[in-house]
């Protein structure tokens, strides 16, 4: 009986050695367990933490791109804002004015030297907002009203805008020019059909032998070479055009 209770006991013992010495084995695998899922959350945080900045690095330069793309757009439709609107300072002779618009002569702006020069290169203005001033002259009043109208010289100032020359003041003296004619006189070199060559001693060109065209007038049958001879003449494309001839000796 004795020997029984002490089996008994001794069982008990070992029982409780044997789950005594379980408890810690399991508590370990338990703080393992937690170890392992702590630092995986915290590798999975940096994962997250490494793509948003790696993606905000990304966007950044974009983003400072097309900053710079705007500045530079803007930058250059200022430029060229001001490349329209920059003034210019012209003279020329008016050719034809139609409404609000004139057509200007800008390589010769006097006079003519025959009645269509000028008009396959004229170049157009809108004067509608236009200052006008009137350049003082002799007899000049300050009550003279600035009448643009063809024949005058004008001082136009102007910006180009839609393709088109927007006058922001005009200037004229009011005094409308004529065709310039010439005269001169001299001796009769040679005479065709045509043409007339002279050789001038008094006038314009003086010292000069000039080929006059004589298709706009005509020529007394007794003219003859070394008659003396006034020409009145016009210029037009280096050909003189005589208007008409007065012989000092017939």
């Amino acid at each position: 009986m004795v020997k029984k209770s002490l089996l008994l006991a001794l069982n008990l013992l070992m029982m409780t050695s044997l789950l005594g010495g379980c408890t810690p084995a399991k508590t370990e695998e338990t703080i393992q367990s937690n170890k392992n899922t702590i630092e995986k959350e915290k590798l999975n945080e940096e994962v997250l933490q490494g793509n948003s900045v790696e993606h905000e690095t990304e966007n950044e330069p974009a983003a400072n791109s097309m900053e710079q793309n705007d500045e530079e757009s803007h930058a250059e439709n200022q430029g060229e804002e001001d490349a329209v609107r920059q003034e210019k300072t012209v003279e020329g002779y008016v050719l034809d004015v139609e409404g609000n618009t004139i057509t200007v002569d800008l390589e010769n702006p006097e006079g003519r030297n025959y009645s269509e020069e000028g008009l396959d290169h004229g170049v157009k203005f809108d004067i509608t907002n236009a200052e006008k001033e009137v350049i003082p002259t002799s007899g000049y009043s300050e009550d003279r009203e600035c009448r643009i109208k063809t024949g005058i010289t004008v001082l136009i100032t102007y910006y180009e805008e839609n393709g088109k020359n927007i006058v922001t003041k005009i200037s004229t003296d009011n005094d409308e020019k004529e065709i310039i004619v010439y005269v001169s006189s001299g001796e009769i070199e040679e005479i065709t059909d045509k043409t007339m060559k002279i050789h001038v001693r008094e006038g314009d060109y003086s010292g000069e032998s000039l080929v006059f065209d004589t298709t706009e007038t005509s020529i007394p049958e007794e003219a003859s070479v070394n008659s003396t001879v006034t020409v009145t003449y016009y210029l037009k494309e280096n050909t003189y055009y005589a208007l008409s001839f007065i012989f000092d000796d017939l």
